[in-house]
């Protein structure tokens, strides 16, 4: 049996995705979490200087897309056939750009980055997010299935909707404009196999874990 390790930040995050794939399928790992006043000194023992880190058999793997797809493939939830698998990581290429701009403003709204929080959501924020929820919406709706693609639940639900959450938090009146998104969260929190987890998880902004690992 292959021993998995997961290390990152005691928060969800970019972590989250990879904890929620192994919770669905069932799969042992050790949850790695440490204190972000730990990270300078966990940082230079770290393969690429970043978090999260899979490591397995005397490998290892880094940034959070890839991770999760290598976990997906292996356990059904990267798509079914070559053009679904596409669409899948379509999407979530499309919210690291979405993820990119907001994490922007989370990171000045919570002082780790100078800058005009106001002006940033009001700039930056609120139009991307009505570029990107709508679309969203068009996957949920085209692909009839409850979730992003047709054949079901897919590694791109659990990155999407651990941001979706994340944006949630912090700016409500923009995603509760969106009753399908929000329908969504619930069905996500609702899998049997996640029900519990979500449950009892920590699922408050922690602004500590650094919403990125770059210093």
């Amino acid at each position: 049996m292959v021993h998995y390790k997961l290390t990152y930040f005691d928060a969800r995050g970019l972590g989250e995705a990879i904890r929620l794939i192994f919770k669905y399928a069932n799969i042992e790992f050790e949850d790695i979490r440490f204190d972000a006043k730990d990270w300078p000194k966990i940082k230079p023992t770290t393969p690429a200087g970043k978090v999260p880190i899979l490591e397995f058999d005397g490998n290892y793997l880094v940034e959070s897309a890839a991770i999760c797809r290598y976990l997906a493939r292996k356990h059904g939830l990267a798509g079914k056939g070559d053009l679904e698998e596409a669409k899948v990581d379509a999407i979530v290429d499309q919210n690291k750009d979405f993820h990119f701009l907001v994490a922007q403003w989370i990171r000045v709204k919570y002082g780790m980055e100078n800058g005009n929080e106001k002006e940033m959501k009001e700039k930056i924020v609120i139009p991307q997010s009505e570029i990107y929820l709508p679309l969203y919406q068009k996957y949920l709706k085209e692909s009839g299935s409850g979730f992003l693609v047709k054949s079901g639940l897919t590694f791109a639900d659990f990155i999407v909707s651990e941001f979706l959450i994340t944006l949630r938090l912090n700016a409500p009146e923009i995603i509760e404009k969106y009753p399908e998104i929000l329908q969504y969260l619930g069905r996500m929190k609702n899998i049997p196999q996640l029900k519990e987890y979500y449950a009892t998880r920590k699922e408050e902004f922690n602004k500590k874990c650094a919403y990125d690992n770059r210093k």
